[in-house]
């Protein structure tokens, strides 16, 4: 099934999806923010309740790509994994000294980046955790993994203790709650 992109381009969205499967790397055993496709939450919401970030994303994926070709002669998604998780280390780093005040993030582009780094990774957690009625945590697979079981109309008394394993209640979305409730 081809995916419907609302707001990036092709190159924009392979950059995108390259970035938060670093963020959260998975595979078809054992998935993660590809896996779950946060790259159409992300989408979605830069189209719509995030529309004020797309300038920001823009211009963070503009600046990603020259310091990768500064770098490495390359672009992000031609990067190797093991240069991606460097550059999204350093990312990580740059953004941690941003988010404490501490000296460190002078470089306007790195400070770009920082920044651009912490929404990533900030709309990757929320596309692997959302309802996937948004988009990201296809299969619910950011819900098992957390042991969420999703969208309830309540809980028992029985299941609402602290030794409650809540990974024996079947996983439900908003979407499967609705068509209970037109039944």
């Amino acid at each position: 099934m081809a995916r419907e992109i609302v707001f990036f381009n092709a190159a924009e969205a392979t950059t995108v999806e390259a970035i938060a499967a670093r963020i959260f790397p998975g595979d078809a055993d054992d998935p993660g923010a590809r896996e779950a496709d946060v790259l159409t939450y992300i989408d979605r919401s830069l189209g719509g309740a995030y529309q004020e970030l797309q300038t920001a994303y823009r211009r963070g994926l503009a600046e990603l790509e020259h310091l990768c070709a500064d770098r490495h002669g390359a672009s992000f998604v031609e990067l190797s994994e093991e240069s991606q998780d460097q550059i999204v280390g350093e990312l990580d780093e740059r953004l941690a000294l941003l988010e404490t005040g501490e000296p460190g993030v002078d470089d306007p582009r790195l400070l770009t980046l920082a920044e651009f780094f912490g929404m990533v990774r900030q709309h990757t957690l929320e596309g692997m955790l959302c309802d996937p009625m948004y988009g990201g945590n296809r299969g619910c697979v950011g819900w098992r993994l957390v042991g969420f079981p999703g969208a309830q109309w309540g809980y028992s008394a029985d299941q609402m203790t602290p030794d409650f394993d809540a990974t024996a209640i079947p996983v439900k979305t908003l979407s499967q709650l609705r068509e209970e409730r037109a039944e």
